[in-house]
């Protein structure tokens, strides 16, 4: 009986394993089925060492502890732990998943338009891989497919009365195996950290009421000297205390709404209260880790037309095509974003760990990447990245904001050097020429294994697995009989 009891709780756990959906929230918990970690860092970061400990303003600095990745449900997951500083800095994530592709980049056979607000705006002949150009890969990994994620403080009618200031991350695909062809995707955006379907909002609204009132001071003085959650309850401020500094943001917001329908809060500040406490109402119709587009705008989110009239949230206007008044010019900034690949999302910018900040960047870290499990996580169905039949490779790594910079965070073996960016690879020269994953020991991308394609890391769906649980009985059954 022992033997049948330890049979069958190893196989049901292996079939949980094999069942369980990742959910999209910036965490690679064990609840997701992610598995041990696919590579993590070596090298401490040269884009400065995140310590803040917010969900989206982490502080200064980007950088790649861990990843992880796995296959379910027909789709592919994966976590970048670290941090992705809000100063638009790029996480590029190259996708080698079938046969073709490309092992340098070459601007001038690669589609146009990537990022386009990166690098001129809508009808830009460049764009992220015109930026890149001359990047080369290991040998052995050919990009099929690039993910760029990136996040910082927007702004929707700049310089208008009706201006609005306000914290996203955003998403950006690219098709490299059609050549110039290739499909060019601004997949869309979210406004709050962790996948939320939420906006951000003033802090001082204690109770959620929508407004910072006099009933939000009742309830800060009930629970004063209080040690509560980071940002919970009275605790504007983070310091899991409520105290005068949480009383004093209660005095400057007073008045301000916090409704979908007020002006949103930009995080920019942590003095002025931190992510967790600017949480405000949910997007009607917005799931965990779906993105904000055009087309959730023009529907759910209530806008109706292009123009941002009636919009639920003013921050949802950024998502519209051009508004027809303003062809040409673009003057209230709008991207354009079509989630046509089911793109899934999630930043959790709260990382205060990993690797550091400080040199010399060319021997192993004395930090603790290993305990990073906190960063970037998306999800895209596998036939958006070509129906692969067997394992997908990754190539990960930090660019800056203009996507021609390289930084010395990148997912495998690690290079143990500086900022890639002008170290003497080829220098700067406004793209990645001369940078060269080859010159560096082991292989700088990670191998997510494809059970569907027979990966010999494949864990068994449920049904295989109730087969082996019934073979596990009947196995312990002829050991008793004898």
């Amino acid at each position: 009986m022992k033997r049948l009891l330890i049979v069958a709780t190893t196989v049901l756990m292996w079939a949980a394993a094999a069942s369980a959906q990742p959910v999209l929230d910036g965490r690679a918990s064990v609840s997701d089925g992610y598995g041990a970690a696919l590579s993590v860092q070596n090298t401490n970061t040269q884009f400065g060492d995140g310590t803040a400990g917010d969900a989206v303003n982490g502080g200064f600095g980007s950088e790649i502890d861990q990843v992880f990745g796995r296959v379910a449900n027909g789709r592919l997951y994966v976590t970048i732990a670290g941090n992705l500083e809000a100063n638009f800095n790029k996480m590029e994530v190259f996708i080698d998943s079938v046969a073709g592709g490309v092992n340098t980049i070459d601007e001038t056979a690669l589609p146009v338009g990537v990022d386009a607000f990166c690098c001129g705006g809508l009808g830009t002949t460049d764009g992220a891989l015109q930026r890149m150009d001359g990047l080369t890969f290991d040998t052995g990994f050919d990009a099929d497919y690039l993910v760029s994620i990136t996040n910082g403080y927007e702004t929707v009618n700049p310089d208008l009365p009706d201006a609005r200031r306000f914290w996203a991350v955003s998403a950006h695909y690219a098709e490299l195996g059609e050549g110039t062809a290739g499909a060019v995707v601004a997949a869309g955006m979210q406004l709050a950290p962790r996948g939320m379907p939420n906006v951000l909002r003033f802090p001082g609204d204690y109770n959620d009421n929508g407004k910072v009132d006099a009933a939000d001071y009742v309830i800060w003085k009930a629970t004063e000297g209080d040690a509560v959650a980071r940002g919970s309850g009275a605790d504007a401020d983070g310091s899991e205390v409520v105290d005068d500094p949480d009383y004093a943001i209660w005095v400057e917001r007073f008045n301000d709404g916090t409704t979908l329908a007020d002006f949103p809060f930009t995080p920019e500040d942590l003095a002025l209260g931190v992510s967790e406490a600017l949480i405000g109402p949910a997007l009607p119709g917005l799931g965990q880790g779906e993105l904000i587009d055009r087309n959730y705008a023009l529907g759910a989110g209530g806008c109706t037309d292009d123009t941002g009239a009636g919009c639920i949230a003013g921050e949802l206007e950024f998502a519209l095509d051009v508004d027809p008044g303003e062809i040409g010019t673009n003057a209230s900034s709008h991207r354009r974003f079509n989630n046509t690949i089911d793109l899934e999302l999630a930043i959790d910018n709260s990382n205060d760990e990993g690797v550091t900040g400080a040199a010399p960047y060319t021997t192993p870290t004395t930090g603790n990447p290993q305990d990073v499990t906190t960063g970037i996580e998306f999800s895209i169905p596998l036939s958006e990245i070509g129906n692969p039949t067997g394992d997908i490779s990754l190539t990960i790594f930090v660019n800056g904001g203009t996507h021609d910079y390289a930084s010395n965070q990148w997912s495998g073996t690690g290079i143990l050097d500086a900022n890639l960016g002008g170290n003497g690879f080829g220098g700067y020269t406004g793209d990645l020429a001369g940078v060269n994953m080859n010159d560096f020991a082991g292989d700088q991308f990670v191998t997510v294994p494809n059970p569907g394609a027979g990966g010999g890391s494949a864990v068994p769906e449920p049904a295989s697995a109730l087969l082996i649980l019934m073979a596990g009985f009947a196995a312990c059954g002829l050991v008793r009989r004898r």
